[in-house]
């Protein structure tokens, strides 16, 4: 999983996206050319995740998919959640996390509860756009961030 992760320049991938029927998701966020403002973090192994606390507060961000190529989509997610898993070792694990490592945890388990990740979720078909259209919008923000 981890391999296709990284070839994809992905930062989280569910075990059925490699089409295996299990409850297993892998968190490994870093700055790649897909998410070039990516924080550090992983790679994490959850087997059996639960998201057990969910903040009321939500932010919309634009999320891709492995299994959606060249499409970014805006979703609205819990900024801050808690996630009980069991780890690649077998220890009984609780992580809070927040902001993008919460939203990628959210999204892998969508894909283990049929959820196929941000088109189910839309609020209106304009929060979709293709990867070149994404692409731009982060270097016109680069440019505006510098200035």
């Amino acid at each position: 999983m981890i391999a296709t992760l990284k070839h994809d320049n992905g930062v989280g991938i569910a075990a059925p996206q490699v089409f295996q029927s299990l409850r297993i998701i892998i968190v490994y966020s870093y700055p790649s050319p897909r998410y070039p403002y990516a924080l550090e973090f992983g790679p994490e192994a959850m087997i059996n995740p639960k998201i057990t606390e969910r903040s009321k507060e939500k932010e919309k961000g634009w999320e891709g998919c492995l299994s959606i190529p060249g499409i970014r989509g805006l979703v609205s997610r819990h900024r801050k959640i808690t996630v009980k898993y069991t780890a690649r070792n077998g220890e009984l694990k609780t992580m809070k996390a927040k902001d993008f490592v919460a939203r990628i945890i959210q999204h892998e388990v969508d894909h283990l509860d049929g959820r196929l990740c941000f088109l189910f979720t839309k609020e209106s078909i304009k929060d979709l756009v293709t990867e070149k259209v994404w692409q731009k919008k982060i270097t016109e923000s680069k440019k505006v961030n510098k200035n």
